[in-house]
Protein backbone atom coordinates (compact mmCIF):
# COMPACT_ATOMS: atom_id res chain seq x y z
CA UNK A 1 0.00 0.00 0.00
CA UNK A 2 1.21 3.32 -0.97
CA UNK A 3 2.28 5.23 2.02
CA UNK A 4 0.65 8.98 1.08
CA UNK A 5 -2.92 6.30 1.07
CA UNK A 6 -2.08 5.12 4.59
CA UNK A 7 -1.35 8.99 5.38
CA UNK A 8 -4.62 9.93 4.15
CA UNK A 9 -6.85 7.32 5.59
CA UNK A 10 -7.29 9.33 9.05
CA UNK A 11 -8.04 12.44 7.49
CA UNK A 12 -10.88 10.87 5.62
CA UNK A 13 -12.30 9.46 8.48
CA UNK A 14 -12.07 12.41 10.17
CA UNK A 15 -13.74 14.27 7.13
CA UNK A 16 -16.29 11.64 6.73
CA UNK A 17 -17.29 11.84 11.01
CA UNK A 18 -17.12 16.33 10.34
CA UNK A 19 -19.75 15.72 7.43
CA UNK A 20 -21.75 13.21 9.67
CA UNK A 21 -21.74 16.16 12.53
CA UNK A 22 -22.56 18.91 10.01
CA UNK A 23 -25.79 16.91 8.88
CA UNK A 24 -27.13 16.33 12.51
CA UNK A 25 -26.45 20.52 13.11
CA UNK A 26 -28.72 21.09 10.44
CA UNK A 27 -31.22 18.81 11.42
CA UNK A 28 -30.78 19.43 14.90
CA UNK A 29 -31.18 23.06 14.23
CA UNK A 30 -34.39 22.59 12.19
CA UNK A 31 -35.89 20.49 14.69
CA UNK A 32 -34.74 23.44 17.05
CA UNK A 33 -36.61 26.11 14.72
CA UNK A 34 -39.87 24.00 14.47
CA UNK A 35 -39.89 24.02 18.38
CA UNK A 36 -39.39 27.27 19.06
CA UNK A 37 -42.10 28.48 16.50
CA UNK A 38 -44.37 26.20 17.90
CA UNK A 39 -43.75 27.39 21.37
CA UNK A 40 -44.16 30.99 19.98
CA UNK A 41 -47.50 30.09 18.36
CA UNK A 42 -49.09 28.55 21.49
CA UNK A 43 -48.24 32.08 23.32
CA UNK A 44 -46.05 29.89 25.72
CA UNK A 45 -43.06 31.36 24.21
CA UNK A 46 -42.57 35.46 24.03
CA UNK A 47 -39.49 36.27 22.08
CA UNK A 48 -38.83 39.81 23.65
CA UNK A 49 -36.93 38.99 27.24
CA UNK A 50 -36.05 35.21 26.11
CA UNK A 51 -33.65 35.85 23.90
CA UNK A 52 -30.93 34.49 26.40
CA UNK A 53 -33.22 31.29 26.87
CA UNK A 54 -33.38 30.65 23.00
CA UNK A 55 -29.88 30.88 22.10
CA UNK A 56 -29.02 28.55 24.77
CA UNK A 57 -31.32 26.55 23.18
CA UNK A 58 -29.56 26.43 19.68
CA UNK A 59 -26.43 25.91 21.50
CA UNK A 60 -27.36 23.51 23.58
CA UNK A 61 -29.26 21.44 20.77
CA UNK A 62 -26.96 22.10 17.85
CA UNK A 63 -24.20 24.60 18.12
CA UNK A 64 -21.87 22.06 20.06
CA UNK A 65 -22.51 19.99 17.06
CA UNK A 66 -21.31 22.88 14.63
CA UNK A 67 -18.56 23.33 16.43
CA UNK A 68 -17.30 19.45 16.70
CA UNK A 69 -17.64 19.27 13.02
CA UNK A 70 -15.22 22.40 12.36
CA UNK A 71 -13.20 20.66 14.77
CA UNK A 72 -12.70 17.67 13.14
CA UNK A 73 -12.69 19.11 10.06
CA UNK A 74 -10.04 20.86 10.86
CA UNK A 75 -8.31 18.06 12.24
CA UNK A 76 -8.60 15.91 8.88
CA UNK A 77 -7.26 19.40 7.18
CA UNK A 78 -3.99 19.14 9.27
CA UNK A 79 -3.55 15.73 9.00
CA UNK A 80 -3.87 15.76 5.49
CA UNK A 81 -1.37 18.41 4.98
CA UNK A 82 1.29 16.65 7.29
CA UNK A 83 3.62 15.11 5.50
CA UNK A 84 6.12 12.49 6.46
CA UNK A 85 9.52 13.08 7.18
CA UNK A 86 12.14 12.43 4.50
CA UNK A 87 15.47 11.43 6.46
CA UNK A 88 18.92 11.61 4.63
CA UNK A 89 21.85 10.36 6.21
CA UNK A 90 24.63 12.21 5.85
CA UNK A 91 28.00 10.51 6.47
CA UNK A 92 30.03 12.41 9.35
CA UNK A 93 33.89 12.71 9.20
CA UNK A 94 35.58 11.67 12.63
CA UNK A 95 36.66 14.34 14.45
CA UNK A 96 40.44 13.97 14.94
CA UNK A 97 41.42 13.97 18.83
CA UNK A 98 43.95 16.19 20.31
CA UNK A 99 45.52 13.01 21.48
CA UNK A 100 46.78 9.98 19.32
CA UNK A 101 46.04 7.08 20.28
CA UNK A 102 49.23 6.36 22.21
CA UNK A 103 49.29 9.91 24.54
CA UNK A 104 45.35 8.94 25.41
CA UNK A 105 46.68 5.34 26.96
CA UNK A 106 49.62 7.20 28.90
CA UNK A 107 46.75 9.41 29.92
CA UNK A 108 44.25 6.70 31.25
CA UNK A 109 47.34 4.56 32.65
CA UNK A 110 48.06 7.85 34.69
CA UNK A 111 44.74 8.52 35.74
CA UNK A 112 44.13 5.21 36.87
CA UNK A 113 47.40 4.83 39.10
CA UNK A 114 46.13 8.28 40.69
CA UNK A 115 42.61 6.61 41.43
CA UNK A 116 44.90 3.62 43.25
CA UNK A 117 46.91 6.06 45.23
CA UNK A 118 44.29 7.61 46.40
CA UNK A 119 42.36 4.62 47.76
CA UNK A 120 45.75 2.96 49.33
CA UNK A 121 45.65 5.91 51.13
CA UNK A 122 42.38 6.22 52.89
Amino acid sequence: MNKKIIYLIPSIVLYFFAGLLAIFTIWAYSHCADIISQAKAAGQLAARGNEYDIASFYMGNCGQYAVFALLLAAAGLVLQRKQPVQHELKMVRPVENELDNGELDEWFDEDVSADKAESKGE
